[in-house]
């Protein structure tokens, strides 16, 4: 991930600025072995007078990978793969043509000059870049001091941050103080270039920027004001941003005092650095997304460097920010598949909610991890390890179950779990959507988008394609859905309070509810909230006010069910009967995300997805027989039901079901 020139050799007259562009990338390629340069990646053995190896772009066991070394190309006799050194690197680094060249540039330690375009006298850019890689080599040395760097190194301890790791990333300090980085640069770059590159910044007196009024952190009284420019960063733990050809062009700055606000800051927009097209850590996790199939994107860089450090090394973060079409297009260069993975509070959650378009946008695949509240990925790595992340990636949601999940969840945070007036989770769940088949792209991703979201909502595709094609019309698309949600509902809301009007008539039956069934199986939210207060007080009061009308509604009613049979017996088979109803619904909704699970599955994981189905079915197939038994019992005349034995019979068919002996 360094800057710094490695493996090549400093030719003279080498920081000169070559006079034409064309000029420079001959001198990178004369300056650039092709067979020392795919060597270092590359195990080659001399054969007459080429070099072979196991070709890095597909699997093979026999050779058939060349290197010319007199003409300076390589080629696979199996795959076909061929170019020069400038090829190779665009291959392997997954760069453009020009990135690939500026990497080899530096590599050489060939100055790289000024790309066209852009504004400012010859070589702005390579003085920007210089300036940016003096300030990292300045800020690695200040925190391997013994004494000023103890701090910094004692919070990176504590994180669990090793020594290679620190290494890897260039991490480094800059200690309390106004000066430190400006007088250590100071012999070697203008004011101007420090300013310009974001790393220090002029002193209001000398006509731009704020006044700075805070005293000096450890230094002397007022060496904050004055002549001249005081460093931007101070007293803080400082993280290279490294762009793809191993050029740093800002940083991120964690605060090490707790009253030092933000605790986070970033470089400035710059010539150089643009937040929103910038992926901390792809330079190094582009060489490993290929083997993986995808990128892990998280929201911090403490979040990507523990995924490295764990062995994840596809990981980049976003600097905090949701996703951007620029770096959508960065990451789809890349992968073709991207696995989400921000913080497990509401920002996280909204952040990946909003990011899921940007992605569909751009063509990408996307898995969503969701981690419970307070946990970051790189905390889930601290407590819980590598075997931790990938337990939480097998367990991910795709972009349509993440939507459900998150709208119903948010209707359930609402005060007293009841919904706001109009509002209903699955209409602005499927509404958002709608929203997303609109940016898939072609017509046969779109059609195949809307047929996962059919499954996972049970609502007909063919409605939301109507709503889509509306949305697509510049037309409003709400009442199609509106109109497929509210006979949903009602479907569910007399299911639901069936089950409930049973159960108040029967509380008896409610070990059996809570065996089967939770609170969390009621979709309508006021019948979800009566649920948790008859399983934690069958008895009542029941509160708020509406959860006790709702069940004074329910146990006078008469259309609500045949739960009001006189009899006690068939009053508890009813309640039975009402429970399995809603066991067998989720139980049904299980199989369905199994199933298109495990049609995404790899062959490890196929297996074990395949055992869970197979569970699952036991369970509801059993449920099914129960219920079929208790129908015809309810049917039969009263002396003849009796719950009990069927459940014992039950019982036999479950232990049948599941190869267990019946001794």
């Amino acid at each position: 991930m360094s800057a710094r020139p490695e493996g090549g050799r400093l030719h003279a007259g080498a920081r000169a600025v070559p006079a034409s562009r064309e000029e420079w990338v001959e001198r990178v390629r004369s300056a650039t072995d092709i067979v020392e340069l795919i060597g270092q990646t590359v195990q080659l053995r001399k054969v007459g007078r080429n070099w072979v190896g196991l070709c890095p772009f597909h699997q093979e066991k026999t050779p058939s990978f060349s290197v010319h070394a007199e003409r300076q190309f390589y080629h696979c006799f199996s795959c076909k793969a061929g170019g020069d050194v400038f090829k190779f690197i665009q291959e392997t680094e997954k760069l453009s043509f020009l990135e690939a060249v500026e990497m080899l540039s530096r590599r050489a330690g060939i100055a790289v000059p000024e790309r066209r375009g852009e504004p400012g006298e010859p070589g702005r850019r390579a003085r920007l870049l210089e300036t940016l890689d003096a300030a990292a080599a300045a800020y690695e040395s200040w925190l391997g001091d013994p004494e000023r760097g103890a701090e910094a190194r004692a919070y990176l301890e504590r994180r669990g941050v090793s020594r290679e790791t620190v290494r890897a990333f260039r991490l480094g300090f800059v200690p309390a103080g106004w000066e430190n980085l400006v007088k250590r640069l100071a012999p070697r770059f203008p004011e101007e270039a420090l300013i310009e590159a974001g790393l220090a910044v002029r002193r209001a007196n000398e006509g731009s920027g704020p006044p700075d009024t805070r005293p000096a952190v450890g230094g002397s009284p007022g060496a904050g004001r004055g002549p001249g420019v005081y460093d931007r960063f101070r007293n803080r733990l400082m993280v290279p941003l490294v762009a793809p050809g191993g050029a740093v062009v800002g940083f991120g700055a964690r605060a090490l005092a707790e009253e030092d606000v933000p605790k986070y800051l970033n470089s400035p927009e710059t010539p150089v650095y643009h937040k929103g097209a910038f992926l901390f850590a792809l330079d190094a996790a582009r060489r490993h997304a290929a083997a993986e199939g995808e990128l892990i994107v998280v929201e911090g860089y403490f979040d990507a460097i523990a995924l490295h450090q764990a062995g994840l090394s596809h990981a980049v973060a976003t600097s905090g920010t949701a996703l951007t079409e620029d770096q959508a297009r960065l990451l789809r260069r890349v992968a073709p598949r991207v696995t989400l993975t921000f913080d497990g509070d509401a920002a996280g959650q909204g952040a990946m909610l909003r990011s899921l378009g940007v992605l569909f946008a751009a063509g990408l695949d996307v898995a969503v991890v969701e981690l419970p509240t307070g946990v970051d990925p790189d905390s889930l790595l601290r407590e819980r390890g590598p075997d931790g992340w990938r337990a939480a990636r097998e367990a991910a949601y795709d972009a349509v179950e993440f939507i459900q999940r998150h709208m119903l969840r948010a209707q359930a945070g609402a005060p007293g779990g009841l919904p706001g007036p109009g509002v209903d989770a699955r209409e602005r769940a499927l509404q958002a959507v709608v929203e997303l088949g609109l940016q898939g792209g072609d017509e046969i991703r779109r059609r195949l988008f809307l047929e996962r979201a059919s499954r996972v909502f049970g609502f007909s595709a063919e409605v939301l394609a109507r709503a889509t094609e509306l949305r697509h019309r510049g037309q409003r698309s709400a009442e199609p859905i509106r109109a497929a949600v509210r006979a949903q509902r009602q479907v569910a809301l007399s299911l639901e309070r069936q089950a409930l009007q049973a159960l108040l008539r029967s509380p008896a039956e409610l070990d059996y509810a809570r065996s089967e069934i939770s609170p969390a199986d009621f979709e309508d939210p006021a019948c979800a909230a009566l649920a948790a207060e008859l399983w934690r007080d069958p008895a009542g009061p029941f509160a708020p006010e509406p959860l006790a009308a709702l069940a004074r509604e329910l146990l006078a009613a008469d259309d609500e069910g045949p739960g009001r049979a006189e009899d006690p017996a068939l009053r508890a088979t009813f309640a039975r009967m009402a429970t399995l109803k809603l066991a067998l619904r989720r139980l049904a909704r299980e199989l369905r995300g199994l199933a298109a699970r495990q049609a995404q599955a790899g062959e490890s994981e196929d297996r074990e997805r395949a055992r869970e189905f197979e569970e699952v079915l036991a369970r509801q197939l059993v449920r099914e027989e129960l219920y079929r038994r208790l129908f015809r019992q309810a049917q039969a005349e009263p002396d003849e039901s009796n719950p009990d034995q069927i459940l014992m019979d039950i019982k036999q068919i479950e232990m049948r079901a599941t190869g267990q002996s019946n001794d």
